[in-house]
C-alpha cells in the first residue's frame, strides 16, 4: 500500500518563520486517510500557516509535505482536491451568493452546481443576497458551500463556525462533517469550539511554541484527575506523563491520560487518600493547550 493510501497528510521536519520569528520549528506529523483531526493553538502560534503551507498557499522554508500525494509545489493542482473554509472568508462585496458560487465553479472542473444548491438550501443561504448585505454568520455559510461543492478529497477548516449561530454550528459539526467523514473525506480543522467535536475527532495536534505534539483523542477521552494528600516528609512523586499539576500545601491533583501514570503515583506510596475521577475532554483539551504555551492550565 502506497503512503498517500494511508495518509493524506505527510509532514516531515516542516520549518517556517517571518522574519526572525520561528511559526513552525521542524514539526513532523501524518493524518490518515479518512480521520478527523483537530488543530489545537492559541492566537499565532502557527494554526493558519500550516494550514496555508498544506493548501500550497504558502512555501515552506524547509522539509517535506504531500498532500493527497502530491508535494505544493505553487501550481495549485492540491487546491482542486481540498476544501478550505479560511478564519475570514472574503467574496466580491457587489456578487450575490449565486454569482459568487458561479465563479468560484469555473476554477473546480469537479463542480456541482446540485451540492452547491442542495447545501445553500440546507444552510438556509439565499442565493440572492448580496454578499456586502451579508451577514459574518452568511459569510461562513457560502466558505462551506465553496469548500464542498466541488466533493473534495481533504477538508482543510480555520475555525469553520465562526459567526454561525447554534444551530447552524450543530447543523455543520455533527450532522455534515460526520456525513463526509462517512464516505472517507478527511478533515484538518482548526477551530477555538473544539469540544463540540468531541465525538467526531479521531486526533488532536497541539501547536505551542512552533512544536507540535499529536495525540490519539480515544486516549484523550480517557483522561483521569488524581487527588491526594502528601504524607508527611514524602516527596511527590514526579510523573512525566502528566498533563497538569495542580499544588495546594500538602494536596495534590494530577491530571493523566493513562492508568500506568495513576498507577505510578499509588505505587509511590507518597500519597495517601488517593482518589481518581473521570475529566471532561474540554478539561483535556485546556490542560493541553496550557502545557504547550507553558502555562498553568
Amino acid at each position: 500500500m502506497t503512503e498517500h493510501a494511508e495518509s493524506a497528510i505527510v509532514i516531515e521536519g516542516l520549518r517556517r518563520s517571518f522574519s526572525r520569528k520561528t511559526v513552525l520549528a521542524g514539526i513532523t506529523a501524518k493524518a490518515g486517510a479518512g480521520r478527523v483531526v483537530g488543530l489545537l493553538g492559541r492566537n499565532g502560534e502557527g494554526k493558519t500557516t500550516l494550514l496555508r503551507v498544506l493548501l500550497d498557499l504558502l512555501a515552506a522554508d524547509s522539509g517535506r509535505v504531500e498532500v493527497l500525494g502530491m508535494t505544493p509545489d505553487g501550481a495549485g493542482a492540491i487546491r482542486a482536491k481540498v476544501g478550505y473554509v479560511p478564519e475570514r472568508p472574503a467574496f466580491h462585496d457587489f456578487m450575490t451568493v449565486g454569482q459568487a458560487l458561479d465563479l468560484r465553479r469555473r476554477f473546480f472542473p469537479t463542480w456541482s452546481a446540485d451540492k452547491a444548491a442542495s447545501l445553500c438550501a440546507r444552510l438556509g443561504l439565499d442565493l440572492g443576497l448580496k454578499v456586502r448585505d451579508a451577514s459574518k454568520g452568511a459569510v461562513g455559510k457560502l466558505a462551506w458551500v465553496c469548500a464542498a461543492a466541488h466533493d473534495p478529497e481533504l477538508f482543510l477548516l480555520d475555525e469553520p463556525t465562526s459567526g454561525l449561530d447554534a444551530l447552524v454550528r450543530d447543523d455543520i459539526l455533527t450532522s455534515l462533517i460526520s456525513e463526509l467523514h462517512d464516505r472517507g473525506r478527511t478533515f484538518l480543522i482548526a477551530n477555538h469550539r473544539m469540544e463540540e467535536m468531541a465525538g467526531l475527532l479521531d486526533e488532536v495536534w497541539v501547536l505551542g511554541g512552533a512544536v507540535l505534539t499529536t495525540y490519539d483523542a480515544g486516549s484523550l477521552r480517557k483522561a483521569r484527575r488524581v487527588f491526594g494528600r502528601l504524607k508527611a516528609a514524602s516527596k511527590p512523586p514526579v510523573v512525566g506523563r502528566a498533563l497538569a499539576v495542580v499544588e495546594d500545601g500538602s494536596l495534590r491533583e494530577w491530571t493523566v491520560l493513562d492508568e500506568e501514570a495513576a498507577r505510578e503515583i499509588a505505587a509511590s506510596g507518597a500519597v495517601e487518600g488517593l482518589e481518581t475521577l473521570p475529566v471532561a475532554f474540554e478539561e483535556t483539551l485546556k490542560c493541553l493547550l496550557a502545557q504547550a504555551g507553558g502555562t498553568k492550565p
